[in-house]
C-alpha cells in the first residue's frame, strides 16, 4: 500500500529504478516485507525486472493505456448491466453515499481525495455486480490504469465533468435498464479515456460513444 501511494503521489515515477535499501528506508519498512511486496507488484506488472539492470517502476505507453481503458470499460459496462438487473434501494445506497462523498470533496477542492473516491465508486459497482471473476479482472488492470492516468496531464479533468458523469451512472443503474446502464458506463469510460489522452475516438467505436449513451438516457427521462 505504501508503495502504491508513493507511485500515486509522484514520490516514485514511472521508469524509476528501484533500489531496495533506499526504498525500504524511504517507506519505513524492512527489506524482507518490501521484497515480498515487490514480487506481488511484479505479478501485477506494476514493477518490471529488466535483465542485468534490476527492477523498475513500470512505464506504460499511450497505446497500452488505451488497451487497458477499453478492457476497463468493457468490464464496468458488464458490471453496470448486472447491477441494473438486480438493483434495489439497499444495493444502491452505498453507491449514493459514495457519490455524496465525491460531491463534498470536489466542492472543497480536495483533488487527490475526490480522485480516490471516484475510483472507489467504480470498484464498488464491480463489487455490487456479484461476479467475483469480473471484480478480479477489473482489479488486475485497475491499478495500472490508475497510475498511468495519475501521471498523465490529461487526468487533470474538471470536477463538474466527473460529477455529471456520476449522476448519469447512478441514474442508469437506478433505471433498471441493463442495456442503458452498460452502454452508459462503457461509452463514458471509453470516450473520456480517449479524450484525456488526446487520441481521436476510432470510427469503429462510434456506437460506444458518450453521445449515443447520452441520447438514450435523455429519451428514457423524457
Amino acid at each position: 500500500m505504501r508503495f502504491m501511494e508513493a507511485m500515486r503521489s509522484g514520490a516514485l515515477s514511472p521508469g524509476e529504478r528501484i533500489i531496495e535499501a533506499t526504498l525500504a528506508k524511504r517507506l519505513g519498512v524492512s527489506r524482507g516485507p518490501l521484497r515480498e511486496g515487490l514480487k506481488a507488484l511484479e505479478a501485477e506488472r506494476l514493477v518490471e525486472r529488466r535483465a542485468g539492470r534490476g527492477m523498475f517502476v513500470a512505464e506504460i505507453s499511450v497505446d497500452r493505456a488505451l488497451q487497458m481503458i477499453l478492457m476497463r470499460a468493457t468490464l464496468e459496462g458488464l458490471a453496470a448491466r448486472l447491477v441494473a438487473e438486480r438493483y434495489t434501494p439497499e444495493l444502491g445506497a452505498p453507491l449514493i453515499r459514495q457519490h455524496r462523498l465525491i460531491e463534498e470533496s470536489a466542492a472543497a477542492g480536495r483533488m487527490s481525495e475526490w480522485r480516490d473516491l471516484d475510483w472507489r465508486f467504480h470498484e464498488m459497482v464491480c463489487e455490487a455486480s456479484g461476479n467475483e471473476y469480473l471484480l478480479r479482472s477489473w482489479v488486475s488492470i485497475s491499478n495500472l490504469v490508475r497510475l498511468f492516468l495519475h501521471h498523465h496531464p490529461g487526468y487533470e479533468h474538471k470536477p463538474e465533468d466527473l460529477l455529471r458523469n456520476h449522476e448519469r451512472f447512478l441514474a442508469t443503474l437506478q433505471s433498471g435498464d441493463p442495456d442503458l446502464a452498460e452502454a452508459t458506463f462503457r461509452g463514458v469510460i471509453i470516450e473520456s479515456g480517449y479524450s484525456r489522452l488526446g487520441v481521436p475516438l476510432p470510427t469503429a467505436m462510434g456506437r460506444l460513444s458518450r453521445a449515443e449513451a447520452g441520447s438514450s438516457t435523455k429519451g428514457r427521462s423524457a
